[in-house]
């Protein structure tokens, strides 16, 4: 009888240990089966009715990245280096299609270490052959570079530009004709929040006034209300080709395809020191036989006081090429700038130093903390100080499966030039696996 237990226990801890090691030999199995096949994408993997009348999609899309940092640190400091290794994104998301109700809706989720964040959650109805209504929190439609999915990145990362101008995710409504993939004429219009849900894009512009954004989105620990204020964002492209816009790379290597488009944002009520007034962008992308380049310029203004006029906030440019060497292998090329106007510095730099000024008295009247008041003092250390942001990088893809499986890496260089005329020179490395069904 002793006998028995013992092997049971044993056997009990070799299942423990079978099953600790399952997930690790899944993506074993996943990945040789990527390699092996044929098909362009792994999934998505779907639950039809007998009928066909509602089909269920689950989808995964999960990136392994190794970042290596260099950064500047400025005269009065050293230069850091920093080695680290993360999952970046692990985001699970689920389709419905009714395709005799015209209807699809769509869930996606962020389940990255540390956070649970709602990414989209919306509704799209067809209401004849070139219109559709979405409706729900999703990217707004500011620039096609943006409103392609991160797991098509032809990078590792987004550009600069996009912390400044976005576009970010929102609640809202828009009608269209083919959100991610337009046809020969494409179009989007409409009306959203005007409060960004996520803090990752379009927070420039708090970032020049030392103020912190909200995260609406974060479910396990959400900001305070934002304050609703519309904003009408518009969207147009002409495509030729039939170009597929909903990825910078030439996957195809065909003959010339090209897409012009242009977009535009107009917050009637922006908060002040958080929202662009008013947001331009023209881009366009060309591919022809595995060779594509895409460019986008950007224009922001920001509102004057209590006024209707606004005034130049900023403008940035992005520029980038990629070459396809074979259908698997692919090197491409990157430079981003972002100028600040002197006036909205300057704005920013006085209002810092009036509130490091204001919390001072206070402090010497205690009714701040010391703790408190260098809190506040380190907010606003960098407000208005920026000038110019720019970056250039260099990178290699490896595409072992499409984009479903694929290995990218890119070395970049970001120079932070500010006001004194100081500039600052970071160097990163960084590595991504990315996983996607």
């Amino acid at each position: 009888m002793r006998k028995f237990r013992k092997d049971r226990t044993t056997a009990a801890v070799d299942l423990r240990r079978l099953m600790k090691l399952a997930p690790v030999a899944w993506g074993i199995v996943i990945v040789y089966v990527a390699a092996c096949s044929s098909a362009a994408s792994i999934g998505p993997f779907e639950i039809h009715t007998a009928d066909s009348s509602a089909v269920l999609s689950l989808r995964m899309a999960a990136q392994l990245r190794m970042d290596w940092e260099n950064k500047d640190g400025g005269i009065q400091s050293d230069r850091s280096s920093t080695l680290s290794m993360q999952a970046r994104r692990i985001r699970p998301s689920v389709a419905v299609d009714l395709p005799k109700q015209r209807l699809r809706f769509y869930l996606h989720l962020s389940t990255a270490p540390g956070s649970l964040e709602l990414m989209d959650l919306y509704f799209d109805y067809r209401l004849g052959r070139s219109f559709q209504l979405r409706a729900g929190q999703y990217k707004t439609p500011f620039t096609r570079y943006r409103i392609q999915s991160y797991q098509r990145l032809t990078f590792v990362d987004w550009a600069v530009v996009t912390k400044y101008f976005g576009a970010e995710r929102q609640m809202g409504f828009t009608i269209h004709n083919g959100y991610e993939n337009p046809s020969r004429w494409g179009y989007a219009a409409g009306v959203f929040s005007g409060v960004n849900a996520r803090a990752s894009h379009a927070v420039g512009l708090a970032t020049i006034y030392g103020e912190p954004s909200v995260n609406p989105s974060d479910l396990s620990d959400p900001g305070p209300k934002a304050r609703f204020h519309p904003e009408l964002f518009g969207h147009v492209s002409f495509n030729t080709g039939g170009i597929d816009v909903r990825s910078d790379s030439d996957e195809k290597s065909q003959g010339w395809r090209s897409s012009f488009a242009a977009s535009l944002s107009w917050d009637l009520d922006p908060d002040q020191y958080q929202d662009l007034a008013l947001r331009l962008a023209p881009e366009m992308l060309l591919k022809h036989r595995g060779v594509s380049f895409m460019a986008a310029g950007y224009i922001g203004f920001v509102p004057i006081a209590n006024s209707l006029r606004t005034r130049l906030a900023m403008t940035g440019l992005l520029a980038q090429s990629s070459l396809r060497l074979t259908d698997r292998y692919e090197v491409s090329l990157r430079y981003a700038v972002v100028d600040m106007e002197e006036a909205v510095l300057n704005d920013a730099f006085l209002r810092a130093a009036r509130l490091v000024n204001a919390a001072q008295e206070q402090l010497s009247d205690s009714t701040l903390t010391q703790e408190e008041f260098n809190d506040l003092k380190k907010r606003y250390r960098d407000a208005g100080r920026t000038k110019r942001e720019q970056e250039l990088t260099a990178g290699c893809n490896i595409y072992l499966q499409g984009h479903s499986l694929k290995w990218q890496s890119d070395v970049g260089w970001l120079r932070r030039t500010i006001r004194e005329g100081e500039a600052m020179n970071d160097i990163t490395v960084r590595s991504q696996l990315q996983l996607a069904f």
